[in-house]
């Protein structure tokens, strides 16, 4: 129960720090920020990442203190009452959290939504151990289960630290989204070949590319190809997607060439 209300406790003022995040990231683009500000939920994901993490250390401080000391358990029947509607509300909250997570692409959501995921196990664990102690009296099994809820703690804040760092970083998208991207490339008729190809993932992911195009191709040709690759790229890799298109003439020197075979 003490593992579960410090984990509580926690959630609350993360849930807090994370509003503000989700609406500093909502912010449009201004002279300071041209590319707008949807990277603090990177910062904003390893800041809960941290603070489940320091949650996790200190309950297995915890659990050893009572461990050493004999420390019992106490009112299982109140707890087991209380537990029930905790697993419910959580559970509930986790399922609106993905829901909004896919809707929205929110890297803080989402990692508000694995943290809440965790506390579903943590409130079962609690919620199982209770029991246990209720019907057994081993209450050794309490700091047992106590042990094991803050590994999954430590465990699961690494995750969403490295998301968060991954955001920060300006990691690629998933190599899976890349070669479908890629082979839509190929696929445009109207592109000799193409180069120099990046992918950042995130809230608002990008796509920049360099294509070679026949040199007697007019602008409005250019045009079109570049809206055809957008609308195509951004049913794979998202509605928010940005598609850079840099175009070039054929014969133009440049650099890492990758042909297209047909």
């Amino acid at each position: 129960m003490i593992s579960s209300a410090i984990d509580s406790t926690g959630d609350l003022i993360v849930s807090i720090v994370n509003l503000v995040v989700v609406r500093y990231s909502d912010v449009a683009p201004d002279a300071d920020h041209n590319y707008g500000h949807d990277k603090i939920e990177g910062l904003g994901a390893m800041f809960e990442g941290g603070f489940v993490f320091a949650a996790g250390v200190f309950i297995i401080f915890e659990t050893v203190r009572r461990f050493s000391v004999g420390a019992t358990s106490s009112h299982s029947t109140l707890g087991i009452a209380t537990m029930v509607p905790v697993v419910a509300l959580t559970l509930a909250t986790v399922i609106y959290l993905r829901r909004v997570s896919r809707a929205t692409g929110s890297l803080v959501v989402k990692a508000d939504a694995m943290h809440y995921a965790t506390d579903v196990a943590v409130n079962l664990g609690v919620f199982v151990t209770l029991v246990i102690v209720r019907f057994t009296g081993w209450h050794f099994v309490d700091s047992i289960v106590s042990g094991g809820i803050a590994l999954y703690m430590l465990w699961s804040s690494l995750q969403i630290v490295r998301e968060g760092f991954d955001i920060v970083m300006d990691k690629s998208l998933d190599l899976e989204t890349v070669t479908q991207l890629t082979h839509i490339i190929r696929a445009c008729a109207k592109i000799v070949s193409f180069h120099d190809f990046k992918t950042r993932a995130g809230k608002v992911p990008f796509v920049d590319f360099h294509v070679v195009v026949r040199p007697d191709a007019t602008a409005q040709e250019v045009h079109d190809v570049y809206l055809e690759l957008e609308d195509q790229m951004r049913q794979v890799a998202g509605p928010n997607t940005r598609v850079l298109m840099h175009t070039e003439p054929m014969g133009a020197p440049m650099a890492l060439a990758t042909s297209i075979s047909r």
